[in-house]
């Protein structure tokens, strides 16, 4: 005699065994990022969390990301430098008298560069159909902020960078005006 089911009951999804890693062999290996020196009135440690949530967002970009760059804010804050070794990303100071090259360097007010930092991307550039995208192509345009170096590094870099402003903070996201 067979048992009669009278009601349906869902059963909890699985969670996933936490001994069990999953590894994909199509998806890289965000690298490690690395928080060097840091000064009394530095901002390293913010630039150090875009850099540590970008690689974890983006790792295939990361990963493939090679060079030494340079940010130089014109308000007084100490020079932040981001070294990308593939593997490996460090974010520090740039310490006073550091005699090197840089592959790159982005100059300007900390407020004009963190415009660029928020503002929708297509092609790691400022997306011009949108009020963001226009007002931080303005920045550059006007030259409140500056990139010196590869256009590929500086793209690659705003990429790593972004931050999506509106889900951040809960909006939905800006819609294109002409």
């Amino acid at each position: 005699m067979r048992a009669r089911v009278t009601s349906v009951t869902h059963a909890r999804p699985m969670l996933p065994d936490p001994d069990v890693v999953i590894v994909d062999p199509d998806i890289p290996e965000a690298p490690s990022v690395w928080l060097g020196h840091t000064a009394d009135d530095s901002i390293a440690v913010s630039i150090y969390v875009l850099v540590r949530d970008g690689a974890r967002q983006r790792p295939e970009l990361s990963s493939a990301m090679r060079g030494s760059v340079r940010m130089r804010f014109m308000d007084g804050y100490p020079s932040v430098r981001i070294d990308l070794r593939g593997d490996e990303i460090e974010v520090a100071d740039d310490v006073d008298g550091e005699d090197r090259a840089y592959d790159l360097e982005l100059s300007g007010r900390l407020g004009d560069i963190a415009t660029l930092i928020v503002t929708p991307l297509a092609g790691g550039l400022p997306k011009p159909t949108t009020r963001r995208g226009r007002q931080a192509i303005a920045r550059l345009a006007d030259g409140r902020v500056d990139f010196d170096g590869p256009l590929g590094l500086a793209r690659n870099l705003l990429r790593l960078l972004a931050v999506d402003a509106d889900r951040a903070a809960g909006r939905p996201a800006e819609r294109a005006r002409s």
